[in-house]
């Protein structure tokens, strides 16, 4: 795990860049604090910081060489089956020097050309020039674990881990607005888009292949819905021996390897199964002092006993969170306002003073219709009682204050999210309960011309256009948006902020390849969500885990704004003289929904205004 950079020059002007290689290295030390290189060659430089997890010695440094010179290399990631891959590449005649993943990567791509990505199991991003043919190969991981942004002209090619490096490099500086709308919606930017202009993400499942200057991508990988689903009598022993056996290759590391608890059926399965084959494995969770309505740690100290782990909870306070938070705004690197991604941050930051290396239970929502949005898709396309009752109960929620902030409200604030999405069609019911900000809002803010709205409107169907009758179908929507681009861009930037590595077993390709293979009763029926999770692991579980409610694991936002940062919202949100001079939003609309989001009756103007707090800050960071 760690931070890569590469440059290619394609002429004599492309190649003055190269002088910036340098600074790329310092950049990213946060993502790699054992090792940090860079080399400068004819035609490309290459810069690599090293977080070492696998082979800690220096022979598996990077940028990395192969010892007959024809191959460079720059990568980030780990491939779980690297010793079997190396035992077959041994038998093909390939020779190792190392003990490392990374010469096992470059012979793969030797032996197999494209098609060796198929054969690994892991996470990567990596750009490798082969000096024989003089032509460049980089790729992304099937699902986007691991970041990949990029920007290509005439002159040059560059690509990095992180925006940031691309921005440096490439001196780009112009907000794409398109981009900036969807954020205010969702509070993320959606992959192949940044929220600079011309910088793109090389999306999951997708690589490059570079030959004299032309430029070919391509996708190597996307998960499709099944024309006949599978009615498999065994699919809980197999659902649980996939995971099993990702659990126990996610534990394998030449470091320590902890894992989150967060309280959550997720975490706690992974946890009970990871504790039995590491007897001293070590869990970490944090809660928030004099906040239990956002405090889990009493859920996941009841796993933690019964396991018998050395269980440590770090408990947040709103001082602490005040003196965490312009860390954790340095920490972002693009424009990211999921609220529980502090939350990760500062876990990430202690955690990391234990392990190099923990666990997660991130995916299982996606895969398993675990969210409450998928609660209440399955009532509307299922048309219960209850469903009738809640459209009925909608009308008289708007008679009460609705929030975040706690239970009652929130509930009021999910019932008229409930009532609005009911009267849409699946497509564009998908895309509301995906967003905290309606289109019209985000547009009041937005002085957005027609070309970026058409952009946008493009960019949105690109992931409602795959729903349909089918249920899976949703799903699926997920894993395309909301996994890669908020689940797993959290959990890659605000550990490898900390240099922490995350291993997220539930999103092995062949685990969630399985879950697709399933009708969605298998996931989610009238009475239970992740039901064949549940059912599963029902014998490891304490009765307090398996049947309490969905907690997501968020954010006292809206106390904060109101408190801590109380001072940070009059600087990026009301100074009315940065507003204009910004010229990207309006000022009189954002007024309103500050206003709104410091009400009894916040509703969800609380993440929109975070979410403009955060973009702002970036902003005067990097682009003023």
């Amino acid at each position: 795990m760690c931070g890569i950079a590469a440059i290619i020059g394609f002429n004599q002007k492309g190649k003055e860049r190269f002088g910036r290689i340098a600074q790329c290295a310092t950049l990213l030390k946060h993502r790699g604090p054992d090792n940090q290189k860079f080399i400068i060659e004819n035609n490309f430089a290459m810069a690599h910081a090293r977080l070492s997890i696998i082979d800690l010695s220096e022979a598996s440094n990077q940028p990395f060489t192969t010892h007959d010179g024809r191959f460079t290399i720059v990568y980030n990631g780990e491939i779980f089956n690297y010793k079997e891959l190396k035992k077959e590449l041994q038998q093909l005649n390939h020779t190792f020097y190392t003990e490392g993943d990374v010469e096992v990567l470059i012979n793969l791509y030797k032996q197999f050309g494209k098609d060796g990505l198929h054969k690994i199991n892991g996470f990567f991003a990596f750009v490798l020039y082969d000096k024989q043919t003089e032509t460049y190969f980089a790729a992304r991981d099937r699902l986007g674990i691991k970041p990949f942004y990029y920007y290509a002209d005439e002159n040059y090619f560059v690509c990095s881990s992180e925006l940031r490096v691309v921005k440096q490099i490439t001196d780009c500086n112009t907000i794409n607005k398109t981009a900036l709308y969807a954020y205010l919606q969702l509070t993320y930017v959606p992959e192949k888009i940044s929220i600079v202009e011309n910088i793109y993400k090389l999306e999951p499942g997708e690589f490059l292949f570079i030959e004299k200057n032309k430029i070919a991508k391509e996708k190597y990988y996307s998960l499709k819905l099944p024309s006949v689903y599978k009615e498999e009598k065994d699919a809980n022993k197999i659902f649980l021996n996939l995971l099993e056996n990702s659990i126990e290759e996610r534990l394998t590391a030449d470091v320590p390897v902890g894992s989150f608890l967060s309280g959550g059926i997720d975490s706690s399965v992974i946890t009970a199964i990871a504790s039995q084959k590491n007897k001293d494995l070590q869990t970490f969770s944090i809660g928030f002092k004099n906040n239990k309505y956002f405090d889990e740690s009493v859920y996941a100290e009841v796993v933690a006993k019964q396991y018998k782990t050395q269980h440590q909870t770090f408990f947040l306070s709103e001082n602490e969170a005040e003196s965490e938070v312009d860390n954790f705004l340095n920490a972002i690197d693009e424009p990211f306002a999921d609220s529980s991604a502090f939350n990760v941050f500062v876990l990430s930051k202690k955690t990391k003073q234990h392990v190099k290396v923990v666990l997660s239970g991130d995916g299982a929502d996606e895969l398993f219709a675990g969210y409450n949005k998928h609660r209440a898709e399955w009532m509307i396309r299922n048309q219960t009682l209850k469903t009738s009752l809640l459209k009925s109960a909608s009308s008289i929620s708007k008679l009460f204050p609705a929030s975040r902030n706690g239970k009652i409200s929130n509930r009021i604030r999910q019932l008229e999210r409930f009532s609005v999405g009911a009267k849409l069609s699946p497509q564009e019911r998908y895309w509301r309960w995906a967003s905290f900000c309606e289109e019209a809002k985000a547009a009041e803010l937005l002085n957005l011309s027609p070309k970026e709205k058409q952009d946008f409107a493009q960019l949105k169907n690109a992931y409602t256009s795959i729903i349909n009758e089918d249920y899976n179908s949703t799903l699926l929507a997920d894993v395309n948006l909301v996994l890669p681009s908020d689940m797993l861009t959290k959990v890659d930037r605000m550990s490898m902020a900390n240099a922490l590595e995350v291993r997220s077993p539930f999103l092995d390709y062949r685990l969630v390849e399985f879950a697709f293979s399933l009708q969605a009763n298998y996931k989610i029926d009238a009475h239970i969500q992740k039901k064949i999770v549940k059912e599963s692991c029902a014998h490891l579980l304490p009765d307090e885990i398996l049947n309490r409610k969905k907690h997501g694991f968020e954010t006292p936002v809206q106390q904060w704004l109101q408190g801590v940062l109380k001072n940070k919202v009059e600087e990026y949100c009301l100074d009315k003289d940065f507003i204009e001079q910004q010229n990207i939003f309006n000022y009189k609309a954002l007024k309103q929904v500050v206003e709104q989001a410091l009400s009894a009756n916040a509703g969800d103007a609380t993440s929109v205004v975070w979410s403009i707090l955060i973009f702002n800050y970036w902003y005067k960071q990097n682009i003023l």
